[in-house]
């Protein structure tokens, strides 16, 4: 069954999926997963549903908590794995209401699910260079901050942003060749310009804005799991 909309927005805002592990096609609504409660951290449900996370997010509404999804498998064996979970964590089943829930760890989990620790393997690699790449993003937003301190400054003083500009330039184009040490100094020069002309503290902030977005950038189109 499909889910469109406002109503997929909602269904979204029932979990947690900020840490979803997903194997297969999201096209094939036939699923094993795995979710616990934040209050419950060792304890997880493994269960199977044929319209995907549809299911859980209707019962999620009567959940104390919402529920962090720590697994989606979508497979037309859906079934069958179910029961390969049950069966391989039997001895670790939960003392509770039902025969789906395991006081067992990630760890005890990705030990029964080749699937799952190939996936998890390959979302931590792709994680880990995000968040490199982000951290270098945000470096390059730093080595801006200066030449953007500096227009500003000069423009909200009315002065000429032409030699502004080209001191810029001239900084930036010189990061790779030039030594740290100089282009360290060419960076203060143009803060302590911008300072001089009695810019307001907002300016900076302002100057500083590229830095955020440009480390978010890695992950805007970050997916932790799809209907």
């Amino acid at each position: 069954m499909a889910i469109r909309g406002k109503k997929l927005r909602t269904v979204r805002g029932n979990f947690d999926l900020s840490r979803t592990v997903v194997v297969g096609s999201p096209a094939n609504p036939n699923i094993v997963y795995g979710y616990r409660f934040p209050s419950h951290p060792r304890r997880i449900k493994i269960g199977y549903s044929s319209r995907g996370l549809s299911r859980v997010a209707e019962q999620a509404t009567a959940f104390p908590e919402k529920p962090i999804i720590e697994f989606v498998i979508h497979d037309r064996r859906a079934r069958a794995i179910e029961g390969a979970f049950h069966r391989a964590l039997r001895g670790q089943q939960a003392d509770t209401i039902g025969t789906e829930w395991f006081d067992a760890s990630w760890g005890d989990v990705l030990a029964v699910s080749p699937a799952l620790r190939k996936a998890s393997l390959a979302y931590s690699i792709v994680l880990g260079c995000k968040v490199v790449l982000s951290g270098l993003l945000g470096i390059a937003g730093l080595l801006v901050y200066p030449v953007l301190l500096a227009l500003i400054a000069a423009m909200l003083a009315g002065a000429e942003i032409g030699p502004v500009w080209d001191n810029g330039q001239r900084y930036l184009g010189g990061l790779v060749t030039r030594a740290p040490s100089a282009s360290l100094e060419m960076a203060r020069h143009m803060i302590r310009l911008a300072v001089m002309r009695d810019v307001p503290g907002v300016i900076h902030v302002v100057a500083l804005l590229p830095v955020p977005a440009l480390m978010w950038c890695p992950f805007v189109r970050l997916r932790a799991q799809a209907f």
